[in-house]
């Protein structure tokens, strides 16, 4: 009778082990693709940031190791910190307006009680188009200066035709535009999810308690979807600082380099200039800057909600 568990034991123990190994063997195949497309490059491009090596230049001259050079070239480059600017005012241009557009349309279906799937997949449309496409077709035909819709009906109502895509001010507003409209989609999508996870006895007792709609709101609602609300916005603040699709296709970056990203000077130093060298330091610089900060919100978030 004592040997029985043991015997029972080493047979479990030996099936546990056959289980491990088959599913190891199942996940070797996505380890290595991951592997292969994300470690290799990020090594790659690490070792690319400390040298000279440029793409039109390959078999003609020796690569060479030249140290923290291209992180100095970076901090004294007045181009690139130019286009640092420019993505942190898009940044803080389109994600506060996306979380108030996003919280006020999800209090909205969460409210109504007939045709909430309808307008919910209507307002989650603009998540299902790719920019590329929203650039070109929704931005271009907007705000085209001579024959747009928007300056026709400024022009029909008074007003002289807004230089969309020449001024540099309104150009950074136009892209703003379009990124809110598409991306807001993403921030009803979380807050209205978070909207349904707040039980709504809370609500009923706060009114029997005496507290008002306002008061609920604030009291009850605000903390609850509060982790969720923080979370996505991380995302966008991250999506933001990598935008690179509307602005390469409406304005190139221009005029001048008044809508240039980092992301697009990256990808022009690195792959249409060939500087892999220094548009590697580029990319390693914003990864950090983005690490640093992603880290820091993390932090802050957790003790404004009170878990450190």
């Amino acid at each position: 009778m004592a040997t029985e568990p043991r015997i029972f034991s080493t047979k479990r123990s030996r099936f546990e082990i056959r289980d491990n190994l088959w599913k190891w063997i199942f996940l070797l195949p996505a380890v290595a693709i991951i592997l292969i497309l994300l470690a290799i490059p990020v090594l790659w491009t690490l070792y690319a940031a400390f040298t000279d090596l440029h793409l039109y230049r390959i078999g003609d001259f020796e690569t060479q190791f030249v140290g923290l050079a291209n992180f100095e070239k970076l901090l004294s480059n007045r181009s690139f910190w130019r286009t640092v600017r420019n993505t942190v005012v898009f940044m803080l241009g389109v994600v506060p307006a996306q979380l108030i557009i996003g919280l006020t349309v999800a209090l909205a279906l969460n409210n109504i009680t007939r045709g909430q799937k309808l307008f919910r997949t209507w307002f989650l449309m603009p998540l299902m188009v790719s920019p590329v496409v929203v650039s070109f077709i929704v931005g271009r035909m907007l705000f085209q200066e001579d024959i747009g819709p928007i300056n026709d009906i400024l022009r029909n109502m008074g007003f002289e035709g807004v230089p969309w895509l020449t001024s540099p001010t309104w150009a950074m507003v136009a892209l703003m535009a379009i990124d809110v409209w598409q991306w807001s989609s993403f921030m009803i999508l979380m807050l209205l999810a978070a909207l349904k996870g707040v039980p709504p006895d809370l609500h009923e007792a706060a009114r029997v308690d005496g507290a008002n709609q306002l008061q609920g709101f604030w009291r009850i609602t605000v903390p609850l979807i509060m982790p969720i609300t923080m979370t996505a916005l991380l995302i966008r603040i991250i999506d933001a600082f990598k935008v690179v699709e509307i602005i390469m296709v409406l304005t190139g970056g221009g005029p001048g380099q008044a809508t240039e990203s980092v992301t697009l000077a990256i990808y022009r130093t690195g792959v249409k200039g060939g500087d892999l060298a220094f548009g590697s330091s580029q990319a390693y610089f914003l990864l950090l800057v983005l690490m640093i900060f992603g880290g820091a919100y993390l932090v802050m978030t957790r003790r404004a909600m009170g878990k450190d």
